[in-house]
């Protein structure tokens, strides 16, 4: 018995190294791979950034310096159909969703600086395309609420409402490997309105304009990135900055970000964005599941050998199960083999006589 329990322990060793080294050896000839999506997929990210300019304002109105931290939600909620003109284009829903704190300077009007410290929202609803997911549709609203210090204590209040529409030329692919790059031209035609609230005075602005623009994605290189999440096998690029939680970039071009996707994931592990060369936000995965996949946090390493193991060991202890089994029933089955005398044979009454 504790040969056979040597060997089913070593079976079961042998089973775990053969699915870890599959699992790790199996992505490395791989390439950037396009995700479907589903109802209810959701990545969460701590969100770090600032801000300098509010669109729509000009710079007879003060500059801005925030500071923001906060955290993005970013949701699945299903396929759609998205009309562009007579042609239908089929699409997935996402809504994001971000939320925070702000801390910095705004300069006054009439001179000097005012201490800024408040909270924010944004929300979004886009449109991705189904074939490289980049949106060409979207709808956005953003709201800052803050305290403005300045001799005295009075609100700020900035509401900005983005509405944007997208025309692909052509829709690049998705699934790239490191060296590869994928570009795509870009037409969108975007409306902002802005509303501005502070010491006492209020000021609206509306912009509607028609911006064309080149998409480029370049697959860098392959690294391990650790976030909040964990430590993930990720495809880091640089790409254009077509849209980002918070900074509204890509009205007047030239954004673009260093981002980190992974397959495991299907989504971006980290993304820093930069303006002019500037970083302007990060953004890095503290969480994230599937509507219809595995539970969050978990890699495929990790899911297969949740199945694996206990159904090696089931399947060993049903074994010796069944060799105990078997021995049982044999050994009421073979006939008894006659017992051996326990002395040398004597006489009946031979010797009683």
């Amino acid at each position: 018995m504790k040969r056979v329990s040597r060997s089913a322990l070593a079976a079961v060793i042998l089973l775990v190294m053969f699915t870890v080294a599959l699992n790790a050896s199996g992505p490395t000839g791989g390439s950037l791979k396009k995700p479907t999506y589903a109802a209810g997929d959701q990545w969460v990210y701590v969100l770090e950034g600032s801000l300098t300019t509010f669109p729509g304002f000009n710079a007879s109105q003060g500059p801005l310096k925030f500071t923001i931290v906060g955290f993005v939600y970013v949701n699945v909620i299903g396929p759609a159909t998205v009309l562009a003109g007579t042609m239908s284009i089929p699409s997935v829903r996402v809504d994001s969703r971000a939320t925070g704190f702000l801390n910095g300077t705004f300069a006054v009007p009439n001179g000097g600086t005012a201490q800024v410290r408040g909270s924010f929202t944004t929300s979004s609803t886009e449109y991705w395309e189904d074939q490289a997911y980049m949106a060409i549709e979207s709808r956005s609203t953003s709201s800052y609420h803050a305290d403005v210090t300045y001799g005295i204590t009075t609100s700020l209040v900035a509401d900005l409402r983005l509405t944007a529409t997208t025309s692909v030329s052509t829709i690049p692919p998705f699934d790239l490997d490191v060296g590869q790059n994928a570009t795509a031209e870009l037409s969108t035609h975007a409306e902002l309105n802005s509303t501005f609230s502070v010491f006492g005075q209020t000021m609206h602005s509306q912009n509607e304009t028609n911006v064309s623009s080149m998409w480029r994605r370049d697959v860098l290189a392959r690294e391990n990135v650790t976030v909040e999440a964990g430590t993930f096998s990720s495809y880091r690029l640089n790409q254009t900055l077509t849209n980002f939680p918070v900074i509204p970039t890509g009205l007047s071009g030239g954004g673009n970000e260093t981002a980190y996707w992974s397959n495991d994931v299907g989504f971006y592990v980290k993304r820093v964005a930069y303006e002019n060369g500037t970083p302007a936000a990060e953004m890095r995965l503290r969480s994230y599941s599937f509507g219809a996949g595995p539970p969050s946090g978990l890699s495929a390493t990790q899911i297969v050998l949740i199945i694996a193991v206990p159904v090696a060991i089931a399947l060993l202890l049903a074994f010796l199960w069944w060799r105990r089994r078997k021995a049982r029933i044999q050994g009421r089955t073979s006939p008894r083999a006659p017992s051996a005398p326990d002395g040398p044979q004597q006489g009946g009454n031979d010797r009683a006589r």
